[in-house]
């Protein structure tokens, strides 16, 4: 039987740091060990408020902490008084093992977190803690998910100089800490494009029926100066950029199911004017030449239905511009059909005349 020093944090909320050093004691004792709880028992005897008797329990403490066999660190935050235990016991060639909250109170599986950590040449140089997102810490079951957090997180930077470093660590162990890094800030630092828009390489397109007869154009750019790839996916509705190809999963990552954590920039058509989405417009207006040219040809016959700020400039420079100005002027939207022709309205004033590039409904 070994004995066990049990460290945790004491002071602040006192009654319900007591119950979980109390806790704490269990755990140890339910495995088989002695224990030793200094801020159980000296507190009972010595006023904690009295610098000399404070000071006596914590050398007492101390002599004790030099007989036991290794020191157990409870709880998710390391506290002063825990810190300079530490330090004695790394000192004294004593083990030290770390055991998180979860585990006293209620499981003993393994628990996995991301410590963070700004860039030296950044603008978070200097800190690190827990990640964190809606400011709750992100813990996960299994070194698998965690990793793949990671990489989303990587992923969705858009410049070459990332914010912060990630590892995948056991939780607590030796990053046992109340320091946090808010996943909110990062990604507001790490988005911050760096990039030029034209300078992209097309390496794949796809289009299909994604379920519910909605029918998708997916093409995937290749940016140079990042390396990486990204995804735009259109449709008459709206675009979404992404990080992977969560629409047709062609590399079995199952993104779908982490949409948030994929999604780089979302918009509807008839929300957003094409002078607001930089440095995505080149991308999309591709990625929509592509998704008219194939839904038309799909469709045969079925127009494409799109605001005429939208239209992709092979389409817009055959069609007639006062009839674009109609259209929008009107507040209608521009209906493609197969060949990338734009079909006139019947209440178009001029709509008997036929314009190189467009057609008159019969």
């Amino acid at each position: 039987m070994k004995l066990i020093y049990v460290a945790s944090p004491y002071a602040g909320d006192i009654e319900k740091n007591t119950e979980f050093a109390r806790k704490a004691c269990r755990y140890v004792m339910n495995e088989g060990h002695a224990f030793f709880a200094p801020h159980l028992l000296y507190p009972q005897l010595l006023n904690d408020a009295n610098p000399d008797e404070r000071q006596a329990g914590l050398d007492m403490g101390i002599t004790v902490l030099e007989k036991c066999d290794e020191l157990r660190c409870c709880g998710d935050r390391i506290s002063s008084g825990m810190q300079a235990e530490i330090d004695l016991a790394k000192q004294l060639g004593i083990p030290i093992r770390y055991v998180s909250e979860e585990q006293i109170l209620g499981t003993s599986d393994p628990v996995y977190a991301i410590w963070a950590k700004g860039k030296t040449d950044g603008l978070l140089a200097g800190q690190s803690g827990f990640l964190c997102e809606n400011r709750k810490r992100l813990l996960f079951p299994s070194q698998d998910e965690a990793k793949v957090k990671i990489k989303d997180i990587r992923n969705l930077c858009l410049n070459t100089s990332p914010a912060a470093e990630y590892q995948c660590v056991d939780y607590p162990l030796e990053y046992a800490s109340d320091r946090r890094m808010h996943l909110e800030t990062l990604r507001e630092l790490d988005m911050a494009p760096s990039f030029s828009p034209d300078k992209f390489e097309v390496k794949s397109q796809a289009y299909g029926n994604t379920g519910g007869g909605c029918m998708v154009g997916t093409v995937q750019f290749h940016l140079p100066e990042l390396d990486k790839s990204v995804w735009v996916n259109c449709n008459d509705e709206c675009v979404t950029v992404t990080s992977a190809d969560y629409i047709w999963n062609d590399d079995h990552s199952e993104s779908w199911e982490r949409y948030d954590d994929v999604l780089l920039y979302q918009a509807g058509f008839d929300d957003v004017l094409p002078d607001d989405v930089e440095p995505w417009l080149p991308m999309i207006k591709k990625a929509l030449e592509y998704t008219i040219d194939q839904e038309t040809t799909y469709s045969k016959g079925r127009a494409f239905s799109l605001p005429t700020a939208w239209l992709p400039e092979s389409i817009r420079k055959n069609a007639d511009p006062e009839y674009l100005a109609w259209l929008q002027t009107e507040g209608k939207e521009a209906q493609v059909v197969c060949g990338g022709r734009i079909e006139i309205e019947k209440d178009y004033p001029q709509s008997g005349q036929s314009t190189f590039g467009m057609i008159v409904p019969s």
